[in-house]
Order: structure tokens, then sequence, then C-alpha cells
């Protein structure tokens, strides 16, 4: 009889082990399935528009700029929400999210980020992530330093030829593969579209620069290579390919399904709105929202207002901050970097909407003078 006791004891003892245990408060269940990941960034975005830019990368050399001062105010283990290319995913490796939703209008967008996905899941390290971006096959027997900066990764990629056949075959891997795994958010006619995306990295490689549609280039947009290459106030490289830790947080993310791309306007009706929807349901909490200059436009075709509404119905708390990009064509900002032409800033995300509430943003120039965050170093 006391051995059936026992028995019966390891044997409950057993089940409850065995069995899910339920998630804490605020705490989400972090790996989804590619479905849950396709089904997820198609309920959530809302019908794509037009932006006059190919966005393939950042124009904004003053990015890391905020990065201190972030890294003091925010909250880790809660939600980034960006919008744009890979500068994101830098500011990602910094904040240390649960979760991260990028939100742009353009579908381009969405489809360049299952792109960067899928190298960075098809790739050990960051050496294999460049062979698979720029077409550089690495040399044979060769084995990567892992304790090597931006410096050492572009020296050495520097010296190595494009190699198109290479390029081309790794192209057919990854697009069949985003093909099998994403049936519904991806379209067969979409491979052209990728392959102008992926053919641009190969071409260009760390000499890439942001382009416009119809606009005249501008000298003054950094390459990939200075952009890598970039330190805040501090005199550090944060770049997220400059340390492997950070890129293996970001290939964990990526492989457990985190970091969602979604289609939508800021000012629209829905995208931003479900987001805020979905993350209250998971008791979660935006953390920072990286906005880039996207305010501007929104004044000048009256969407600002909606984009306040749209921020009401976001999670937030006292630390959540928005991460925006000032380019000063005419006026210089305080915060303004000797030597630059960007100003990135910080902004609690409650006093926005209660500076708003109190007193209406008039313009751009008000929105981005009349309260932030200090992002000024004080030497020790």
């Amino acid at each position: 009889m006391r051995g059936l006791i026992a028995a019966s004891g390891a044997l409950i003892l057993l089940l409850i082990i065995s069995l899910p245990q339920a998630l804490e408060p605020g705490e989400e269940d972090k790996r989804r399935t590619d479905q849950e990941f396709e089904q997820l960034s198609l309920e959530l975005s809302e019908e794509a528009g037009y932006f006059d830019t190919d966005n393939l990368i950042s124009n904004e050399l003053s990015y890391l700029q905020v990065l201190p001062r972030l890294k003091e105010i925010t909250t880790s283990g809660q939600v980034y929400l960006g919008v744009g290319p890979d500068q994101n995913f830098t500011y990602i490796v910094q904040v240390r999210p649960t979760t991260a939703i990028i939100i742009d209008l353009r579908r381009d967008n969405l489809l360049q980020h299952l792109y960067f996905k899928q190298l960075i899941e098809a790739s050990d390290n960051r050496w294999e992530y460049l062979t698979l971006l720029f077409g550089k096959k690495l040399p044979k027997g060769f084995r990567p330093d892992p304790s090597a900066g931006i410096p050492g990764l572009v020296e050495h990629f520097q010296g190595l030829s494009s190699d198109r056949d290479f390029f081309e075959q790794n192209f057919l891997e990854v697009w069949s593969d985003i093909r099998r795994r994403f049936p519904q958010v991806t379209r067969e006619e979409d491979r052209g579209t990728f392959h102008a995306i992926a053919v641009t990295f190969f071409e260009d490689s760390f000499q890439l620069r942001f382009r416009s549609h119809g606009r005249l280039p501008r000298p003054q947009y950094p390459t990939y290579e200075q952009l890598a290459r970039a330190t805040d106030q501090t005199g550090k490289m944060r770049h997220y390919l400059n340390s492997e830790s950070d890129f293996q947080f970001l290939k964990e993310m990526q492989e457990e399904n985190r970091i969602i791309p979604v289609i939508g306007d800021f000012a629209g009706p829905t995208a931003v709105r479900s987001v805020g929807e979905y993350l209250k349901r998971q008791g979660l909490v935006v953390s920072t929202f990286y906005v880039s200059n996207v305010e501007f436009y929104l004044f000048g075709n009256r969407g600002f207002p909606l984009f306040l509404e749209n921020l009401k119905r976001l999670p937030v708390d006292h630390n959540s901050v928005i991460i925006r990009s000032y380019f000063h064509y005419r006026q210089r900002h305080p915060e303004t970097l000797s030597g630059s032409y960007v100003t990135t800033l910080l902004q609690h995300i409650e006093s926005l909407l209660s500076f708003h509430q109190q007193r209406p943003y008039r313009d751009y120039w008000d929105l981005v003078t009349r309260d932030y965050i200090s992002t000024e170093v004080v030497a020790q």
C-alpha cells in the first residue's frame, strides 16, 4: 500500500511538472510558430501606402545620440515599436524587449524585414550574416573572431570580392524558405521586390546609401559603413553588428518570431490601434517607440492629431519614450551635435500627450523643442 501511495504521489508530481505553467501577468509566451507570426502580422496590418524612398538603410547618422539615456530610462522585457529598416535592430539589442513590432506604411519594408529575418536565422554569427547580405564568400577554413568589432568586420569584408554565383544561389534558397514559411503574407510576384532589395546590398555593400525617388541624392547621407562605425557620445560603437552577444540576442528574437513587421500608417485607422489592443491583451507595456521623422510628414498632411489619438491606445508607463529624428535644413536644434544635420531626440510618451492636451502643438518645431529629454553626457 505504501508503495502504491508513493507511486501515485510520484505520478501526480510528474503530471504537475508536465502541465503547461500559467503565465504571470505581463509575461508573454515568447516563442511563436511561423503560422502565429504570419497571422499576427496580417491581423495587425492595414492597407499599404506610398512613400518616395527605398529606405533600405537609415539616413540618420545621429541615431546613437540617445542610447546612453535610453538605456538609463527604459525597462527591459517590455515592447519595442519602430519604423523603417535595420536601425531598429540597434535600438532593439540595447533596450532588450520581449517583443518588437515594426510598423511602416510601405509593404516593401515588411518584405525587407522578412529578408533580414531569413538571413539572420540562417547565420550562426555576424560573419555569416554579412557573407549572405553582401554575397562575399568567406575563405575556406576561415575561423570567425567572436570578439571582433565593426572595424574588424569592415576591414575583412572590404578585402573580399563579391561572388555573383554565390549570391544568386543563396538568394534562391532564401526566397524559397520565405515563401514556404510565410505563404499568406508573401506572393509569388514579390520575388522581384525581394531580389531588388537583395541585389542592392550585394552591389553596394558597405557603400550603400539611403535613396529617394524623384529627388536629388544628398551627399551627406551616410553609407552603411558610416552607420555601422558611428559612436554614441561616450565614444562607444553600439551598432547591432559590433557585438556578437548583441547579434545573438537579435538572432534569438528572430528565431522565436518576436520581431513582427506590420504594414501601417501611424495616423491610420487600424494598425497602431490594433497593436495597442493586442499588447493590452498580452499584459505588455511599450518601452520605446522609434518614429524617425514621420511626425514631420503628419503635420504636413494634418495627420498628427490622429497619430496622437492612436498613441493614446498604446499601453505605456512613466518610463515609456518616443525616439524621433529632426532634420534641420533651416534651423538647428539645441540638442544638435557638432557637424550633424540630424538630431535624434527622446521624449516621454506621457509627457507628449499631456503637453498636447494642455496646449496643442502648433507645428513640428514646437513639437521637437517644447519638451525633450536632454541626451547630453556629463563627464565623470
